[in-house]
C-alpha cells in the first residue's frame, strides 16, 4: 500500500532515535494488517517536546511513541493521562484525538505480555529486580497491576531502591521492598542496561545463580544482543530465561493497538518474533575494498551480533594472507578459506565478512546461504582505490596492478558476484547508511520466510 493523501501518520521521537527498530515493528504491523498507516522517526533535542506536540497537532499525527529524554517531558505536557503512565510519572505513548493528547504507558504492559507468551505467570510470585531506574519502575508497577506477591528491588544505591520501593508502596501497599540478595526469587528481573552490546551481566558471579531456585524465571529487559551474558549464565544452571526483545515487541503492539483502535492478532506477533530473531547469518561479499569489514562491524555492534571476518581469521591461524599467496599459492589460500567459511557456516546470528575472492567457489556460497542471508556490496573502482588507499601491497591479487587492470578483474568476477540474495550500491554511501539498508533487507528476508 503506498503512501497517499489518507495515510495516517505515526512516529517516535528521541534523541537518539537513529537506531530504533520501533519504525520496522508499527510499519510492518501495517502492512500485515492492511491498515494505511506509514511510521516514521523524528530525532527532537532535548527542551523541544514541548514544540514537538504543537507539531504533532498542528500535522494532524494520530500518534507518537517516546523515548529517551522525553517520557517524563511527554507525561507532563499530555492533556490526559493513562494510570499505567500516572503510576510511572512517564509516558511512551500519545495519540491524538482530535487535538487533545492522551498519554499512556505500554512498558510494563509489555513485559508481562512476553513473560505470558513464554508461560510465566507473574500472579503470587515474588519478583525480584536489579536496578531502581525509570525502567525498573515500569516493570514493578506492571507487575504489581498484575498480582505479583512480592517485588523486591535490589540496587547498588540504596536510596534510589528505597525511593522505588516508596513509589510503588504509595499505589500497591506493603507490595515492595529493598533486598540485599536474591535467592527468594521466583522471576529474576534485570532492569538495568548492564549487557546492552557488551558480555556483562548485573551478577558476574555464577555461585548466586547456582543459589536461586531451581523453578525461578530469569528475564532481561535488554535486547541487544538477543541472549545477553545475564541470560546465558542463568540458563547455563537450569532457569528457564526470557529475553528483552519480546518486551520490545508487545509494548509496540500494545502502542500500535492504542493508535488503531485495532487488536493485534497473535499470528502478527509471531511475524515479529520471526523477524527480529537474528538466527540467520548476515553475509557481506564483494569485490576487495567495498567495505565488507567496516559494515560488518557496524551491524554487529548495531544490533549485537558476532562479527567474523574470514580474511582475519586465516591471518589468526596461518600468517598474512600476502605471505600465504606468495609461499604456497593461491589455490592453498582457497582451501583454507573454504575450511575457514564451513566453520563460520555453523554459526547462528553472526555477521560474516568474506574475503573478496570466496565467491569464486560456488560451495562457499551454497553452505553459508544455508542460514544466511547473503548481501553483495557494489561499488565502481574509484571508491574502492579510495577505501584501500596505498595498502595494495596487502591484497595479492591487486598488487602491482594498474586501477584499469583492477577493473578488469572486477569485470571477470561480475558473474560470481550474481549468487547473492540481495545487493547494495555503496559507491557513495558512509557504512552507517549501508548498515541501516542492509538490516532493513535482512528484516524483509526473514519476515517473508515467517509468513512462508
Amino acid at each position: 500500500m503506498g503512501i497517499n493523501g489518507k495515510t495516517v501518520s505515526l512516529g517516535v521521537v528521541g534523541c537518539p532515535v537513529e537506531h530504533s527498530l520501533s519504525p520496522l515493528l508499527h510499519n510492518t504491523m501495517a502492512r500485515l494488517t492492511g491498515l494505511d498507516y506509514t511510521y516514521c522517526a523524528y530525532r527532537v533535542e532535548k527542551g523541544e517536546m514541548e514544540n514537538a506536540l504543537r507539531g504533532m497537532k498542528a500535522l494532524n499525527i494520530r500518534g507518537l511513541n517516546v523515548t529517551i529524554p522525553h517520557k517524563t517531558e511527554a507525561f507532563r505536557l499530555a492533556d490526559e493521562v493513562d494510570g499505567a503512565a500516572k503510576r510511572m510519572g512517564a509516558c511512551n505513548t500519545l495519540v491524538n484525538e482530535n487535538g487533545k493528547i492522551k498519554g499512556y504507558n505500554t512498558d510494563g504492559e509489555g513485559f508481562i505480555r512476553s513473560l505470558k507468551r513464554e508461560g510465566v505467570d507473574v500472579k503470587g510470585k515474588t519478583c525480584v529486580i536489579l536496578g531502581a531506574g525509570g525502567a525498573a519502575m515500569g516493570v514493578a508497577m506492571a507487575l504489581a497491576e498484575a498480582g505479583a506477591k512480592e517485588i523486591e528491588i535490589k540496587n547498588r544505591t540504596a536510596d534510589k531502591a528505597d525511593a522505588l520501593c516508596e513509589r510503588i508502596n504509595k499505589y500497591y501497599p506493603k507490595k515492595a521492598k529493598r533486598v540485599e540478595d536474591v535467592y527468594d526469587a521466583d522471576i529474576l528481573i534485570n532492569a538495568t542496561s548492564v549487557g546492552m552490546n557488551s558480555d556483562l551481566s548485573p551478577i558476574d558471579d555464577m555461585r548466586v545463580f547456582k543459589k536461586m531456585k531451581k523453578s525461578a524465571v530469569a528475564a532481561d529487559i535488554v535486547y541487544c544482543p538477543r541472549r545477553t551474558m545475564f541470560l546465558k549464565m542463568a540458563g547455563s544452571v537450569g532457569l528457564k530465561c526470557v529475553g528483552g526483545i519480546g518486551m520490545l515487541i508487545y509494548q509496540a503492539v500494545a502502542a500500535f493497538e492504542r493508535f488503531t483502535g485495532k487488536k493485534v492478532d497473535e499470528t502478527i506477533v509471531d511475524a515479529l518474533y520471526a523477524m527480529t530473531a537474528m538466527k540467520k547469518n548476515i553475509v557481506l561479499t564483494g569485490f576487495m575494498g567495498t567495505g565488507k569489514s567496516a559494515v560488518g562491524r557496524e551491524i554487529a555492534s548495531r544490533v549485537g551480533m558476532r562479527f567474523i571476518d574470514t580474511d582475519d581469521v586465516i591471518e589468526r591461524e596461518h600468517g598474512k594472507i600476502t605471505d600465504i599467496f606468495k609461499e604456497k599459492g593461491e589455490k592453498y589460500f582457497r582451501d583454507l578459506e573454504s575450511e575457514t567459511i564451513k566453520r563460520a557456516a555453523k554459526e547462528q546470528g553472526a555477521v560474516i565478512s568474506l574475503g573478496g575472492g570466496a565467491v569464486l567457489r560456488k560451495e562457499n556460497i551454497d553452505i553459508l546461504r544455508q542460514n544466511g542471508f547473503i548481501v553483495r556490496l557494489k561499488a565502481d573502482i574509484d571508491r574502492v582505490y579510495k577505501n584501500i588507499g596505498d595498502n595494495t601491497d596487502s591484497r595479492p591479487l591487486l598488487s602491482g596492478k594498474t586501477k584499469e587492470e583492477a577493473a578488469k578483474l572486477l569485470e571477470e568476477r561480475e558473474p560470481f558476484y550474481q549468487n547473492c540474495d540481495a545487493a547494495l550500491d555503496v559507491t557513495d554511501a558512509e557504512k552507517e547508511e549501508s548498515a541501516g539498508a542492509i538490516l532493513d533487507l535482512y528484516y524483509e528476508h526473514c519476515l517473508k520466510g515467517a509468513l512462508e
